[in-house]
């Protein structure tokens, strides 16, 4: 059988998917207010930490601009210097994305939103904002992956769980169990 795309299963708590966004942001915000001013403006393999921060804010902010409008479009980004290298201004400009992520209605997660194609800018690609809520937790996992990694290549050690993803998480919660269970 299939499923309309704005549509969502009745049984999924539709809330917490914007939950688990707004925490993974949260995440960052507290891995920001964590480090010194010199680890976040300092350049590693191409991008500094404050660089990953603010790609990851602008995705986000594409997606929450995007829900009022109707049209999601990842190529029209802030690209807001500051959060690169102002660790307080980036704290300041993910708090308020965490709150307008955690002001929305679940409910607009089965709404269909059109997407921007960001290989032939003329063509606006059918999806849910529930599709884009998902791939934004998931961009935003990806690019912590990577701050991770710079973080580690400075001598820092990343927070536990950063920039893993939640499958992965359970998974290796599972196999802890069953190791415990097999002890």
């Amino acid at each position: 059988m299939a499923m309309d795309a704005g549509a969502t299963k009745p049984n999924i708590d539709r809330d917490r998917v914007l939950e688990s966004l707004a925490d993974e942001l949260g995440r960052g915000s507290s891995v920001i207010g964590s480090i010194p001013d010199d680890v976040y403006r300092r350049a590693v393999n191409g991008s500094s930490v404050g660089a990953q921060f603010r790609h990851v804010l602008d995705h986000v902010t594409s997606f929450v601009k995007g829900i009022d409008l109707g049209r999601i479009d990842p190529t029209m980004r802030d690209r807001d210097p500051r959060i690169e290298s102002d660790r307080a201004f980036a704290m300041s400009s993910f708090g308020q994305c965490i709150a307008r992520v955690r002001s929305l209605d679940g409910r607009v997660l089965g709404r269909s939103v059109l997407v921007r194609s960001e290989l032939d800018l003329s063509l606006w690609l059918p999806s849910s904002i529930g599709r884009e809520a998902e791939f934004a937790h998931s961009h935003t996992v990806h690019h912590h992956a990577l701050i991770a990694d710079k973080l580690a290549a400075l001598g820092i050690e990343p927070a536990a769980g950063l920039g893993v993803a939640p499958s992965t998480l359970r998974y290796r919660a599972a196999e802890a169990a069953l190791e415990l269970c097999q002890k």
